[in-house]
């Protein structure tokens, strides 16, 4: 007989002695970290309140998963007291470094302890509230939904990527309207943590184990055909960077991710012609929301920069009249306006480039939209300077909805493409 442990592979044996003794739970909480040690004993606190008030007869386990942190996360964690009866453990994951693979090892940590559901939650989150958990975890407990992702207040320049390009792809691909498919803090039924632990896009993407990990989870709740709701959470207060800073490793996982999965879902997403709401299953908390300063000048810098170093490859990857645009724009350094609707189809010209050429062209393709992306989001900037916070939501639907009006252009580059180049999930 199949020893069910074996199907595990981040747990260690420690790890598994310990959950073992833990035996059985209702609820894990899990939050992935690395150098966390600033944010994540408030974390841990208003976890713990939360399970308390709002899950009094459940038993319930916080997991930290941490990445190996040197300035003493874990310790923070040991010493942050809990309410009685909550179980605590922290744990060093496993496996790739990466957010992802904290959080498989949380999957796998509570589908051993055959939990009932599981929230994830972000250790430098300076918001956080007792409510969160409840938000996250009342749908799936008591109105049998499968996903719940955050519904934040955010400042118009928080989540840059996310209002650019991961919210209208996913919206126009899948056709549902999930604001936060980043966002970092979710809910997750028992079977749901099962498609997560049990599949093979751990190898197959392995961007997944990182920051590729949040679209990955969203995008298959839509596509395994799960029901989802969308938390509000009040505002969303975190460790937050100017867009105009280095984006890092973190937009190529994010986008390769995503891109990456239009492979594996082709059928679905041909198949939706329009998106539709998701329903917000609390209402929206008025908090004040933290100003961002951003710099718009950098990232038309940016943008400049990026045409001389990427027009041979802008010119390859794009529709011919989609680069003689980004050429006249190269020649504008004032005025500079990349509009919403030549970015919807130089996203669409990348990700059909992006999945049909060769494995080891791929980071370069990624790191080639980057300078776009900072020209879209200093377009964002600029058009969206005098509006209030609220407003620019709008603004950023109304974005969605000319990614969603252009899909038949994506569907007509994808067809052309698959004519001439075999189907592979590289």
């Amino acid at each position: 007989m199949l020893d069910p442990l074996s199907s595990y592979y981040l747990l260690n044996e420690e790890t598994k002695e310990k959950l073992k003794a833990i035996d059985r739970v209702d609820i894990v909480v899990g939050i992935p970290s690395y150098n966390n040690a600033g944010t994540i004993g408030k974390v841990v606190s208003q976890v713990g309140r939360g399970l308390r008030a709002h899950f009094p007869r459940l038993k319930s386990l916080i997991l930290n998963s941490d990445g190996g942190s040197t300035d003493g996360t874990r310790d923070v964690v040991r010493r942050t007291p809990v309410p009685e009866g909550i179980q605590m453990l922290s744990v060093a994951y496993e496996g790739i470094p990466g957010k992802g693979s904290a959080l498989r090892t949380v999957f796998e940590a509570a589908d051993l302890l055959q939990a009932r559901f599981c929230i994830v939650t972000d250790a430098d989150s300076q918001s956080i509230t007792p409510e969160w958990v409840k938000s996250l975890g009342d749908p799936i407990y008591l109105r049998n939904y499968g996903y719940t992702t955050p519904y934040y207040l955010r400042d118009k320049y928080d989540g840059t990527i996310t209002n650019a390009l991961v919210y209208p792809l996913t919206s126009a691909l899948y056709g549902q309207r999930i604001r936060q498919p980043i966002g970092g803090d979710f809910g997750m039924s028992k079977g749901l943590l099962k498609n997560f632990i049990y599949t093979r896009d751990w190898d197959w993407y392995p961007d997944v184990c990182k920051f590729g990990v949040d679209i990955w989870m969203t995008t298959t709740a839509i596509c395994e055909g799960f029901r989802i709701c969308q938390s509000s959470l009040g505002t969303k207060v975190h460790d937050i960077k100017d867009p105009s800073m280095d984006l890092g490793p973190m937009f190529r996982q994010v986008v390769g991710t995503m891109f990456g999965l239009m492979r594996k879902y082709e059928v679905k997403w041909k198949a939706v012609k329009k998106s539709q709401p998701i329903y917000v299953a609390e209402e929206s908390h008025i908090d004040e929301i933290r100003d961002l300063k951003i710099g718009i000048r950098k990232m038309i810098d940016q943008f400049h920069a990026g045409f001389q170093q990427y027009s041979e490859l802008w010119r390859e990857i794009l529709e011919e009249d989609n680069f003689q645009a980004l050429s006249r724009l190269s020649h504008r350094h004032r005025n500079f306006s990349l509009p919403v609707d030549l970015w919807a189809r130089i996203v669409y010209d990348y990700a059909v480039y992006y999945n049909f050429v060769e494995k080891t062209k791929k980071r370069e393709i990624l790191d080639s939209l980057a300078p776009l992306y900072y020209g879209r989001t200093a377009s964002f900037a600029l058009e969206s300077r005098t509006i209030s916070d609220e407003m620019s939501d709008a603004f950023v639907e109304g974005c969605a909805n000319v990614f969603e009006r252009l899909k038949p252009y994506l569907i007509k580059r994808w067809n052309e493409h698959q004519k001439v180049e075999p189907v592979s999930l590289e």
